[in-house]
Formats: structure tokens, C-alpha cells, sequence
């Protein structure tokens, strides 16, 4: 990740560099590392870029200010960073690494002094057609619509990725206000081909900008980022003080009293028996490499003693507001 921020986005926060990375010149950026039911660590990040505009701004020079070059200009550059389609296979005879490997098993196509550029634009292609197909191509399963309630409703992915989504050419709807990215291939993930050359594993990129696909986005991405994970070693260590207190004797206590510490102290110990943990998860903590990243700073919210202070005082307003 910290190879990613540096070298792909041009944000070294270490040495205090910023340069332009492939999205541009990288202003900020936020990543909470979520680890999945087999253990897996993967990261949501949203990246802001230096120059950028905000959804009313985007709003404001298209569809009221009517300037069209800003428009044109701001898909180009979409359709420049984002992909979904499967590139061509350039050429069935020659072979790559990942052509007999798995595509996350291998490393990219280097440039090499003996070949000439357009054997190795053709080499990277033939690495980017494999890498897409088994990265990027959605295949749909029981977790795809597990939000499904039946008939009626239609039977929707809620990843929304569906083999009849098409669009030829981005475009701006002037009804909705919503930017409507060209999409090639429905069952493909966003990538950026660049992106992916370099992490060759899934990835998903998209563009947070208008319409109501944007505050999908943003509440899923927010989501995600404020969502609070209890750490492991803070697991064990209210479980294993429960274990300590429930052991002490008390000889005031009933026969029930010491039933039910008893379950408790049995369930205490079977959920410390079961807790498993990847690989991932134990390199990671030992490693310290953290469950975020950040190019800034920020002061804690302590929430639960803020909703208490303004529980405390609501009161005293309340009393204060006069009577209608």
C-alpha cells in the first residue's frame, strides 16, 4: 500500500513529496483496510485530486453554464483513467508470463533495451487481456443477491453489474444532471490499466462527481471508512477480564448466581477458542502496518461523550426556549 501511494498516486507522505501521479496530482487521500470472511485484507480509499471540483461545481459549469470544453474535457480525462472492457487479444501466437501463469502470480511486462516499443506495447497488452479476464470479469453467485426479496422484484446484482448495461460513448444526461460513464462490457469492474498492471489483483475505480450514482458511492465508501472494527488483542482482553472476574468467589453468592456465571464464563471461553485469525491478520498486527492510511492528520471525535454532552445540555435549552 505504502509502494501504491508513492509510486502510483505521487503522494510520498515520508519524505514530504508530492508529485503527479496517474490520477494527477493527488491533494488527499483516506484508506481503511477491511479484512474478509476467509481472512483477506483489501482496502476502500478515496483519493482527492489537486484542482478538482465538487459535485455542484461539475453542476454548475455544465448544466448552468453551459461550457462544454470543461465537459469534454472532464470525460476525456474519465475515459482516460477508467476501463471495463476486456482489451483484445493482440496476438494469440506470442506468450507473456501470465499467459502460463496465473496473471496475480506473475510480475508485469518490463520494458526490455533489445525490444523495440511496439513489442512491448504489444507484450503489455497481451498481460493487461489476461489480467482483466480473471481479475475484472464478474461471475454472479448466491452473495449477489442476497438482498433479493423475491417476485416480484426483479432479480437485480446489487454490485450492479449486468451483461445488458451498455453505453458506446460517455456522455452527460441534461434531464438528470448525471454523468454517464461509457461501459462496454457490464460484467467488467472498473479498472484503471495502469493501476492494475502495477497491484494485479481486483480492483475497482470510480468517479464520485453527480447524480444519484454519487451519493451511492459516497454513502458506501463512508460507510465503510466510519464503520468501527473491534481490534483482536481488544477482544481478548475484555473477554479475558470477564474470564478473571466471573472466577472470583464470592460466598454471598445463590446457586443461580453462580449458574450464570458460570454459562457466561463457559461462553467467554468458547468464544476465545473460536476467534480465528489469517495470516494476514496476525502478520499485520505484529507488522504494526496499520488498519488506515492517511496524508493528513486528524483530531479524534470521541461520539459517545459528545451525544452525552449534547444529551446533558439539551435539557437546560429545552427549559430555556419560551413557551408558545
Amino acid at each position: 500500500m505504502k509502494s501504491f501511494l508513492s509510486a502510483i498516486l505521487g503522494y510520498d507522505k515520508v519524505n514530504g513529496v508530492v508529485s503527479e501521479g496517474i490520477l494527477g496530482n493527488v491533494k488527499a487521500y483516506y484508506g481503511c483496510v477491511e479484512s474478509q470472511g476467509r481472512g483477506t485484507l483489501h482496502c476502500h480509499m478515496m483519493v482527492w485530486l489537486e484542482g478538482g471540483h465538487d459535485p455542484n461545481e461539475i453542476k454548475q459549469r455544465i448544466l448552468e453554464a453551459n461550457d462544454t470544453d470543461f465537459r469534454d474535457r472532464l470525460l476525456a480525462f474519465l475515459d482516460d483513467t477508467i476501463s471495463n472492457n476486456v482489451p483484445p487479444d493482440p496476438d494469440p501466437r506470442i506468450s507473456v508470463p501470465s499467459t502460463v501463469h496465473h496473471p496475480c502470480a506473475v510480475r508485469g511486462v518490463a520494458p526490455y533495451p533489445d525490444r523495440d516499443d511496439l513489442q512491448t506495447k504489444t507484450a503489455r497488452q497481451k498481460d493487461l487481456h489476461h489480467l482483466v479476464q480473471t481479475c475484472q470479469v464478474h461471475k454472479h453467485n448466491l452473495t449477489c443477491f442476497k438482498y433479493w426479496k423475491g417476485p416480484p422484484n426483479p432479480r437485480e446484482c446489487r454490485f450492479d453489474l449486468d451483461e445488458n448495461h451498455y453505453c458506446e460513448k460517455s456522455h452527460v444526461d441534461y434531464e438528470t444532471g448525471e454523468i454517464c460513464l461509457r461501459c462496454l462490457d457490464g460484467m467488467v469492474n472498473n479498472f484503471n490499466a495502469s493501476m492494475l498492471e502495477a497491484v494485479r489483483c481486483n480492483m475497482d475505480i470510480k468517479f464520485i462527481g453527480s447524480g444519484a450514482s454519487a451519493k451511492a458511492i459516497l454513502y458506501y465508501i463512508t460507510d465503510y471508512i466510519t464503520k468501527s472494527q473491534l481490534k483482536a488483542h481488544v477482544a481478548y482482553a475484555a473477554l479475558d477480564l470477564a474470564r478473571r472476574k466471573l472466577s472470583e468467589f464470592d460466598p454471598t453468592d445463590d446457586d443461580l448466581t453462580v449458574r450464570a456465571k458460570e454459562l457466561i464464563r463457559k461462553s467467554a471461553h468458547a468464544m476465545i477458542s473460536h476467534q480465528e485469525l489469517s495470516s494476514q491478520q496476525v502478520a499485520a498486527y505484529l507488522m504494526e502496518s496499520g488498519d488506515h492510511y492517511t496524508s493528513h492528520e486528524f483530531k479524534n471525535l470521541f461520539w459517545t461523550s459528545f451525544e452525552n454532552y449534547v444529551d446533558s445540555i439539551l435539557p437546560l435549552r429545552q427549559q430555556s426556549l419560551p413557551e408558545e
